[in-house]
């Protein structure tokens, strides 16, 4: 468990949750405005894609080769 190493599944992953999230931005909703998200629950979202990411990264415990 936690063995170092580039992971290319984390990638995969990563990847099928980014993509979506790209192409809502280029066709956001008309009228879409963030105003009332929680600004303390925003920030703890953006701490969790960050650890989220380097994780799935850098542990290659996911890989099926080795």
């Amino acid at each position: 468990m936690g063995h170092f190493g580039f992971s290319y599944i984390g990638l995969l992953f990563l990847l099928l949750l980014f993509i979506p999230n790209i192409i809502w931005t280029k066709k956001k909703p008309e009228g879409y405005t963030a105003d009332g998200e929680n600004p303390v629950l925003s920030l703890f979202e953006h701490i969790g894609q960050v650890f989220v990411c380097c994780c799935s990264l850098i542990f290659s415990d996911f890989n099926f080769l080795d």
